[in-house]
């Protein structure tokens, strides 16, 4: 059996589920993939989207897809604003409450100052909604110019961030090949699995499966975190 294979059978016995609510700003998408990199997702990073999302005045944070767009969907322009008014440091203290940094040195730069020029940079090419978002996706020269931007924005990594950053604004097709999702291959194949050869493995499972690449990413992630 090829590991693809092996894959199969293992993800065969996570429950895979179709995609539910989820962040219907793209702002709260843009929090969301920055402050999740090294974080516990439910105990910070939810809570500093959902506090963000009531200091902002968003009756409706998340959604089914089907019901978006939400009548008072945030431009990401005035997330930028905000985050201009306050300072990253005064941001961080005294609306997320999270004073996160995009690595372990007090010398790095806050997550909120890359949420800031994630925004910025997708705000300069034309991205303001979850629907110029969508459009995005779906043109690859767009994308391509707008990932090689957002690629020198602190943190980056091995470009995990970036891709769970699609994923949020509605991207089924991809995964988000972080610690989990590596140490569940490790597990399954019995070998060190880079996040490229990740990202190969379950897109290649999920076609066989029959399901999205994030409904398995999605279950594996829920599997994992609960051992």
């Amino acid at each position: 059996m090829d590991e693809t294979g092996r894959v199969v059978v293992a993800a065969g016995r996570l429950p895979l589920r179709s995609r539910g609510p989820r962040w219907a700003h793209a702002s709260l998408c843009v929090l969301d993939a920055v402050f999740s990199i090294n974080a516990h997702y439910e105990r910070h990073t939810v809570p500093t989207c959902h506090r963000y999302a009531a200091w902002a005045g968003m009756s409706v944070p998340l959604s089914a897809s089907a019901q978006l767009p939400v009548p008072d969907e945030q431009p990401l322009q005035c997330f930028v604003a905000h985050i201009q008014r306050h300072g990253e440091a005064g941001f961080s203290s005294e609306i997320l409450q999270n004073r996160q940094r995009t690595r372990a040195h007090r010398d790095a730069p806050l997550k909120a100052e890359a949420a800031r020029r994630y925004a910025e940079i997708l705000v300069s090419h034309g991205i303001s909604t979850l629907a110029d978002a969508n459009a995005l996706l779906a043109d690859a020269d767009r994308l391509a110019a707008v990932e090689r931007d957002l690629s020198g924005v602190a943190g980056h990594g091995s470009g995990v961030r970036l891709a769970y950053l699609w994923m949020l604004l509605g991207d089924d097709g991809r995964i988000k090949p972080d610690r989990m999702v590596l140490r569940w291959l490790q597990t399954v194949l019995q070998r060190t699995v880079t996040p490229a050869e990740a990202t190969g493995l379950l897109t290649a499972a999920a076609a066989r499966l029959r399901c999205t690449p994030w409904e398995l990413d999605h279950a594996i992630w829920e599997g994992r975190r609960k051992v």
